[in-house]
C-alpha cells in the first residue's frame, strides 16, 4: 500500500552539539566568501544539521521521525529546518555551529534577513511533491517563512495544493494569523495550559506531540492516510489513552476513560521513598520563572556535563547465561554511554581529582595518557577537586599549582580552582567564613597563576556561599578578579526555590560573557528558571544513579517514568539475598531455582510465550 509523502518542517535550535567560542555570528553569513572562510575554521564542529540542535523540540521531533522510519521505511519522511544562519536546509546538510535566531529580532529584520536567505522561495520549492506536511514553527520562524501580518493574518506567498495537507503545530496567538492556503489545513494551537495537558514543558511542546502522533503512525501505518483526508484526526491520535500513559505516580483515586466512555477509577500507589515535599516539587512540571530580565549572558545556550564515576557496561554480556565473557578487563573492554550512542546524551564530562587520587591505577593511566584518551571521548571534559571527598578536612589537600599542573598535563578542557564546601555542620558561624574567604582566595590564586604559567585549559572560579547574599558576592568577585566561567558549589541538596533566590541574587552581577556552572544540581522542572537566571551549564548523576538505586524511575521515554523489573542474583553479595539466607528463610539452592524459573519467565513474555499473570505467578 501507497502512504502519503510525509514532511516535517522544524526550526533550529539555541542548543547545538558543540557551541566554540568562535561560533558564526550573523556577520558571516553576510558574505559567501567569508562564509566558506569561518566555516573552515570549524570544520572540527561539522556535522549534519539533523544532528547539530540538541534542543527538545528538536530531538523529540527527530525522535519521532525514526519511529515512523523504522515502520515504513528511510524514505517514509522527509525532515527540512529553518535556520536562522543558513536557511532552510535539508537535515543532511553539513553545517557548522552558529549563534543567530530569528527570535531576538523584530519583525521588518525577520522579513529582510529572511529575504536575504531566500527563504519563501526555499519553502515553496520544498512542499512541492509531499502530501502530508507537519509545521513546527515559532511566531517569527513562521513569518520568515509565510510572510509578514497584513490586515490581522499571514500574508501567504508560498503556494501549495488543495491536494496537500498541512498540520500546523503553533500557539494560539500565531495560530489566528495562519489563513488563505489552499492546501487542507488544520492548526493543532498551543498554550501554557496544553502543556500542562500534557505534562510536557511549553519549549518542547511541539516536538513531544509530533513524535506522539507518529509514534501511534508507526504502529497503524493507516492512520497517515486518515491524517491526510482529514488532518483533524491528527489530534485525536495523539489523544488516544493519553490519560492512562500520564498518570502521575502519587495520585489515589484518579478517574480515568475506559474504551467504553466509562470513567472507572484507578489507585496509584508509588513506590517511592522521597518525601512529600520532594514530590511536589518533583511532580510540578516546571517552576515559575521569575520576573527578572533574561539574563545577559542567555545567548550562551545550556549544557549538560554527566560526572564520571567509572559507569560503563558491558557489551560483550551473555544475558542468557547472566555471565560476562572469560579474561574481560573492565577498562579495555566496557564502554562509556559516548561510545554507545552515535550522538553522546550529554555535553561533556566532569572528573574529580580526589576520585581520580583514591584509585592509584586509574591515576598512573590519566597521568601516562591524558584524560580524553582515558576516558575515549573527543568531547569537553571539566576537572575539579571534588571537594565533597575532603569536606571534613580543615583545608584542602591541594594547592593551586598542583591542580593547575594536573589539569594541563591531562589535557582538560575546563580546571575549576580549589574549594571548601560550606554545608551542615561546615556551614556554622565561625567555619563557614574561613571556608568561604579560603575559597576565594584559592579562586585569586589559581587564576594569578594560569595567567603567568601559560596553561592552556579554561579556568572557572569556584563560587561557595551560606545565603543569596554571599553567593552573589563571590561570583561577583570572581568576576572581578577576571574569571568568565565561574561555578556554584554546595548545592546539590539546596531546594530548587532556594537555588533560585540565590540566582535572583548573583543575577545583577552577570554579563554577557560571563558562564555560570551548577554543581551537582539537575531539577528538571527548575531548568527554565535556572537557564533564565543565568546558568549556562550543569552537572548531575542523578539519572544514572537512579536507573540501578531507584526502586522506580529508572527510566524514562518522553517524559514517562517506569521502573524496571529486577530480579535479584543469588550468586554474589547482594544484601536481600543475604538476609533471607541468614533469616533461613530458604536455602541458597532454593533460591537460585527460583531466580532462574523468573528470568525464564520474563523472557517467555518477552517472546509472547506466556501470558503477564502466567509471568507473575512465577
Amino acid at each position: 500500500m501507497g502512504y502519503p509523502r510525509v514532511l516535517v518542517v522544524t526550526s533550529c535550535t539555541g542548543e547545538k552539539r558543540s557551541r566554540p567560542e568562535n561560533q558564526l555570528t550573523l556577520e558571516d553569513f553576510k558574505e559567501k566568501a567569508r562564509l566558506q572562510q569561518r566555516e573552515a575554521q570549524l570544520t572540527q564542529f561539522a556535522c549534519p544539521a539533523g544532528q547539530m540542535y540538541t534542543g527538545v523540540q528538536h530531538l523529540r521531533a527527530m525522535e519521532g521521525v525514526q519511529l515512523l522510519r523504522q515502520s515504513l521505511g528511510r524514505e517514509a519522511v522527509d525532515v527540512v529546518i529553518l535556520s536562522a544562519g543558513y536557511g532552510l536546509i535539508p537535515e543532511d546538510k553539513t553545517i557548522v555551529p552558529y549563534e543567530v535566531t530569528f527570535n531576538t529580532m523584530k519583525g521588518y529584520e525577520v522579513d529582510e534577513w529572511a529575504k536575504f536567505l531566500g527563504v519563501k522561495e526555499a519553502f515553496e520549492k520544498a512542499l512541492a511533491g509531499y502530501d502530508l506536511v507537519f509545521v513546527l514553527l515559532g511566531e517569527n520562524y513562521l513569518r520568515a517563512a509565510f510572510g509578514s501580518p497584513r490586515s490581522g493574518s499571514l500574508s501567504l506567498p508560498v503556494e501549495t495544493s488543495p491536494d496537500q495537507t498541512l498540520v500546523f503545530l503553533a500557539s494560539k496567538t500565531t495560530a489566528t494569523h495562519i489563513r488563505g492556503l489552499a492546501a487542507h489545513t488544520f492548526i493543532l494551537s498551543l498554550s501554557n495550559a496544553e502543556a500542562k495537558r500534557y505534562h510536557c514543558g511549553l519549549v518542547g511542546l511541539k516536538g513531544f506531540l509530533l513524535k506522539q502522533g507518529l509514534e501511534k503512525v508507526a504502529k497503524q501505518p493507516q492512520l497517515l492516510e486518515k491524517i491526510y483526508r482529514e488532518p483533524k484526526e491528527f489530534e485525536r491520535v495523539i489523544n488516544t489513552d493519553f490519560v492512562q500513559l500520564e498518570l502521575p505516580h502519587e495520585v489515589e483515586g484518579v478517574q480515568s476513560v475506559g474504551k467504553n466512555g466509562r470513567k472507572r477509577r484507578l489507585n496509584v500507589k508509588s513506590q517511592t521513598t522521597e518525601t512529600n515535599d520532594e514530590l511536589k516539587e518533583k511532580d510540578r512540571e516546571f517552576l515559575a520563572i521569575p520576573p527578572l530580565p533574561p539574563a545577559p549572558n542567555i545567548h550562551l545556550g545550556m549544557q549538560y556535563f554527566i560526572p564520571e564515576w567509572d559507569d560503563k557496561v558491558d557489551p560483550n554480556y551473555d544475558f542468557t547465561n547472566d555471565i560476562s565473557p572469560p579474561g574481560r578487563d573492565t577498562y579495555a573492554d566496557d564502554v562509556y554511554a559516548h561510545e554507545i550512542y552515535n550522538i553522546p546524551n550529554y555535553d561533556g564530562i566532569l572528573v574529580s581529582k580526589y576520585i581520580v587520587d583514591k584509585t592509584k591505577k586509574k591515576k598512573t593511566k590519566i597521568d601516562e595518557i591524558g584524560i580524553h584518551e582515558y576516558i575515549r571521548s573527543p568531547g569537553e571534559i571539566m576537572g575539579d577537586c571534588g571537594a565533597f571527598g575532603y569536606i571534613k578536612e580543615e583545608v584542602p589537600p591541594y594547592t593551586s599549582e598542583q591542580v593547575l599542573d594536573y589539569y594541563q598535563k591531562g589535557g582538560f578542557n575546563y580546571g575549576v580552582s580549589v574549594d571548601h564546601l560550606i554545608v551542615g555542620p561546615f556551614a556554622e558561624p565561625g567555619v563557614r567564613e574561613k571556608r568561604y574567604d579560603l575559597t576565594l582566595h584559592n579562586a585569586d590564586d589559581f587564576l594569578r597563576k594560569h595567567r603567568a604559567g601559560g596553561y592552556e585549559f579554561k579556568p572557572m572560579g569556584a563560587a561557595q556561599g551560606w545565603n543569596p547574599e554571599t553567593y552573589a558576592k563571590a561570583v561577583k568577585a570572581c568576576i572581578e578578579m577576571g574569571y568568565d566561567y565561574i561555578a556554584l558549589g554546595g548545592l546539590a541538596r539546596t531546594q530548587s526555590k532556594q537555588i533560585i533566590e540565590i540566582l535572583k541574587a548573583v543575577h545583577p552581577h552577570l554579563t554577557p560573557n560571563t558562564r555560570l556552572h551548577l554543581f551537582g544540581v539537575a531539577r528538571m522542572n527548575a531548568i527554565p528558571a535556572f537557564r533564565h537566571l543565568g546558568i549556562t551549564s550543569f552537572d548531575s548523576a542523578s539519572p544514572l544513579r537512579r536507573a540501578w538505586l531507584g526502586s522506580g524511575d529508572n527510566y524514562s521515554l518522553s517524559g514517562k517514568k517506569y521502573a524496571a523489573i529486577r530480579v535479584p542474583p543469588v550468586d554474589g553479595h547482594g544484601v536481600r539475598v543475604r538476609r533471607l539466607l541468614e533469616a533461613g528463610i530458604a536455602d541458597r539452592e532454593t533460591l537460585k531455582r527460583l531466580e532462574q524459573d523468573a528470568l525464564k519467565a520474563l523472557r517467555q513474555f518477552d517472546t509472547g510465550n506466556l501470558s503477564l499473570d502466567e509471568t507473575l505467578e512465577k
